[in-house]
């Protein structure tokens, strides 16, 4: 028979077994915890982790990439800083930062020129770049800017009423060269009255000229390509005012009239706008991991013939129940039977030949609209525009970094769900409290 002093004795070595257990989990998670480090994010978007593109272009970095932090001993920012670099230290042994005080280093500051307490200096192969507003798209902008080796230039065709690279207007493209210039490439303007030749080290820009072109600038622009220059050339339905010849270098065609897109009038409620969709999309490097919608207002069709040595590849596509309107597109159009052809006509296309020991890169795009200042921002428009110009540069590494949201940083509630937990706590919590505590109160008074 057990005493009570040995049930005693029991219980009490059994608190102390559990004691010590408890004090060894602590003390071996505390090792673990000192030992590895692992980060777990459990965010809906992900927003406390790198994005993919962001880790590409780590895993691309061709040099080590020094991150000196010029911060003040503030606790905060030096908290919220080191949280987001320290993303890229876990990524890449490639990336290492350090912290400096700007007020123990004033020769260093004024030599940097560093302004802003938070300011990061990076440093690549003797490259640097200042960062003074840090987020995860401004930081990994900068480092695909300097990972780039050589000057990025596009010229822009001008003088023939083209959309202007840095007009604020609706059809210009200001918006999409302020995100390329994020990127590190540049857009100017070419003289082609001169008679100079164009640089084939940039890539040139015809942004569906109003005006024909001169014979001259004609011939330029054929040398241009003659001599291995890569072009990007955003057209619109309607004449191509003196580039026909361009476009029988190339073996291309451009279907009379204006795509009609039934997909569009359901998604955008406008029967000719024109709707990409993943499924649109042909296996191209310049698509790789592409999977938004995009947004073409005004199209035309493209067809191609091969001429050799171009190598011809369709990027978009628009599908059989799509057609090409050669009336006018006002109201609700209808197709036209004898009048109007039917689809699937390209919306985009790349061509491609040998050029030596480099590839020649051309890529038409039947629509000018989908970069504009007014539409550039739908859908992955802006995303798709520098996936071509990077494939374009031969940098097909480099993608676009697409803004990540935070869908889990705010409760949506409908007025009904609002009002029963409203009432929840206002009522059925404080009932439920009050039943438990006179609960207790009667129990005790039982005994």
């Amino acid at each position: 028979m057990v005493g009570p002093s040995s049930s005693r004795f029991a219980l009490r070595l059994q608190g102390v077994v559990a004691l010590l257990l408890f004090l060894a989990v602590i003390g071996l998670l505390g090792y673990l915890g000192y030992t590895y480090n692992h980060r777990f994010d459990w965010t809906a978007s992900g927003r406390n982790s790198l994005s993919d593109a962001s880790r590409q272009v780590l895993d691309k970095l061709p040099e080590p990439v020094t991150a000196t932090v010029f911060a003040r001993a503030n606790p905060e920012l030096r908290a919220n800083l080191e949280d987001l670099l320290q993303r890229y230290v876990a990524a890449s042994p490639k990336f290492t930062v350090s912290f400096v005080n700007p007020d123990q280093a004033p020769a260093r500051v004024k030599e940097l020129g560093i302004r802003a307490d938070g300011t990061v200096m990076l440093e690549l192969g003797g490259r640097r770049e200042k960062l003074e507003q840090l987020d995860e798209q401004a930081l990994t902008s900068a480092l695909m800017r300097l990972s780039r080796t050589g000057e990025r230039t596009l010229i822009f065709l001008a003088g023939h009423g083209e959309r202007s690279p840095d007009g604020q207007a609706n059809q210009d493209l200001s918006t999409f060269t302020a995100a390329l210039r994020e990127q590190g490439v540049q857009a100017t303007r070419p003289d082609t009255a001169s008679g100079h030749d164009l640089p084939t080290t940039a890539t040139l820009v015809i942004t569906a000229p109003r005006v024909d072109l001169t014979s001259g600038e004609v011939d330029a622009i054929q040398r241009f390509l003659d001599a291995g220059g890569n072009l990007l050339w955003l057209a619109d339905p309607g004449p191509l005012h003196g580039l026909e010849p361009i476009a029988a270098q190339l073996g291309l065609r451009f279907v009379p009239g204006t795509l009609i897109d039934p997909v569009g009038q359901t998604i955008a409620g406008s029967a000719h706008f024109a709707i990409a969709t993943p499924d649109n999309y042909r296996a191209h490097p310049a698509l790789t991991g592409f999977d938004f919608t995009t947004l073409f207002p005004l199209a035309a069709g493209l067809e191609h013939e091969a001429r050799e040595p171009w190598v011809a590849t369709d990027l978009i596509e628009l599908g059989a129940e799509g057609w090409a309107e050669t009336g006018p597109i006002e109201g609700k159009v209808s197709f036209d039977e004898g009048q109007d052809r039917r689809g699937p006509f390209a919306l985009a296309t790349a061509f491609a030949r040998k050029q030596g020991e480099r590839e020649q890169r051309v890529v038409v795009v039947g629509d000018g609209d989908f970069l504009s200042n007014s539409y550039v921002g739908n859908g992955g428009n802006l995303n798709l525009g520098l996936n071509l110009v990077n494939w374009l540069a031969a940098d097909d590494s480099f993608v676009n970094i697409p803004p990540r949201t935070a869908p889990d940083t705010e409760l949506k509630l409908s007025r009904d769900d609002s009002l029963l937990i409203g009432f929840g706590f206002l009522f059925v919590l404080p009932a439920a409290f009050a039943a438990a505590g006179l609960g207790v109160w009667l129990r005790r008074r039982g005994r």
